[in-house]
């Protein structure tokens, strides 16, 4: 799913980001480092509007995700403000959505990052967004915020055993994976609800 969205970031986005920027002269290490404090800057710049401040957050994610180890390092210095994201009171789903895609890039393989988001509560964060029943007023989450919430779940999994350990823990998640895991998960490559009911022990894989 994410290398879905790094193509396009390649192919749209890149050749566009911040072109008033004279950076020729930078290493392509530094210029990666350099266009991601960039739009750091504005996800932390509380002056800019919230849609702009997102859609730095989506930029910066991508460039975590193509940029490397060394770039998702320099990313991770500003996963509490995109967190914080996720408790704003006036960010709608598709912000929600941008947010969680960004964090996906961030901690992708990146054990650093994953710890790093687990200290800043972000699994509780996501276990919260998946018990939201999809009715609950002022808190409505729709299907996708939670099927994104569930790969980004799958991401900070890897490799991780602590917070493999602290889902296991959480007495409501397997019956809010289960009735994801029965959703139509059209256009995403795997269902990731049922990667993890499998991966947590809840269910068996299907040979």
């Amino acid at each position: 799913m994410f290398q879905r969205l790094a193509l396009f970031y390649e192919t749209h986005i890149k050749p566009h980001l911040f072109p008033s920027e004279d950076l020729s002269d930078m290493g392509s290490e530094n210029l990666h480092h350099r266009k991601i404090r960039l739009a750091g800057r504005d996800i932390q710049n509380t002056s800019l509007p919230l849609k702009k401040r997102v859609q730095a957050a989506s930029y910066i994610g991508l460039l975590a995700y193509t940029g490397g180890y060394a770039a998702g390092t320099c990313a991770g210095e500003f996963m509490a403000s995109l967190i914080g994201f996720l408790k704003h009171p006036a960010i709608m789903d598709k912000g929600i959505m941008t947010v969680l895609q960004s964090l996906s890039g961030i901690c992708y393989i990146h054990l650093h990052n994953q710890k790093r988001a687990k200290d800043l509560e972000l699994v509780d964060i996501l276990l919260n967004i998946l018990h939201m029943k999809e009715a609950t007023l002022l808190l409505n989450k729709s299907t996708q915020v939670k099927f994104w919430s569930c790969y980004l779940l799958s991401v900070l999994c890897c490799n991780n055993i602590p917070i493999i350990k602290t889902l296991n823990n959480s007495e409501r998640l397997q019956r809010d994976l289960e009735i994801l895991a029965h959703k139509g998960w059209y256009g995403w490559p795997n269902n990731y609800a049922k990667e993890l009911l499998q991966l947590l022990g809840y269910a068996r894989p299907k040979h």
